[in-house]
């Protein structure tokens, strides 16, 4: 396998990714620079609780070099995969997780700590994609009275048990993956990683996307700031 060939595929694979399954330009703009970071050793062992790891590996020993695809082949795949319709709906649903559980943690009223949000996002968020998610993504939809073929919808109910303080939802979302071993120490690895990073991942980037007319009015803005910094200090 060819140093740090996973990696390299998803940083030539995230963006038809992206254009596959209409993640606007602007969200999740860390993804590629995390896998930089963890590299395909860190991504290979937090894949492993799910048994993909297995999977990856046999991929990687024999994929071509990531140069050698074209884009065609790049969304051929992407395009026949059955669960890309969800991707843009469970994103957005987590950006608006992200934002609400910020205003409550900034007025006091959040009543779950950071591992217990991150086990209950991350595996209703990640089961959704997963070939063997489908059973613990029933159970939790049961918990929150959803259904599992709607896990936007069920991100959306976890935050509002989250913001009403329904501690009886939270506490049963997290005793139910607790038990769960693959998923238990899956969310166990995730929150680790994340804890490691060296920076904080972004959910957003730069917004609205900059156009070459924002890109010249910031500019102008800067210049107008640099001479006035120049006259006050010059008087001329």
């Amino acid at each position: 396998m060819s140093s740090e060939l996973l990696t390299r595929y998803i940083e030539a694979g995230f963006p038809h990714f992206k254009q596959m399954s209409g993640l606007p330009e602007w969200l999740v703009p860390d993804v590629t620079e995390v896998a930089r970071k963890l590299g395909d050793q860190g991504m290979l062992e937090l894949a492993e609780p799910l048994g993909l790891s297995d999977r990856l590996e046999s991929f990687l020993a024999e994929a071509p070099e990531v140069d050698s695809l074209p884009i065609e082949i790049w969304q051929e795949g992407i395009g026949q995969w059955q669960a890309i319709h969800h991707v843009l709906p469970v994103a957005m649903a987590l950006l608006r997780a992200c934002e609400k559980i910020e205003a409550l943690e900034r007025r006091g009223g959040l009543v779950a700590d950071v591992a217990s949000i991150v086990h209950g996002l991350a595996t209703i968020a990640y089961a959704t994609f997963d070939s063997h998610g489908g059973k613990i993504l029933d159970r939790l939809a049961v918990i929150l009275g959803g259904s599992p073929a709607e896990p936007a919808a069920l991100l959306d109910r976890y935050v509002r048990a989250l913001e009403n303080g329904d501690n009886d939802t939270l506490a049963s979302i997290e005793e139910c993956i607790l038990q769960h071993p693959t998923w238990s120490e899956w969310t166990k690895r995730l929150l680790a990683e994340g804890m490691a990073l060296p920076f904080m991942p972004r959910v957003i980037g730069i917004g609205p996307v900059p156009t070459s007319e924002l890109i010249r009015l910031l500019a102008a803005m800067i210049v107008e700031v640099v001479n006035a910094d120049r006259i006050r200090d010059t008087g001329n």
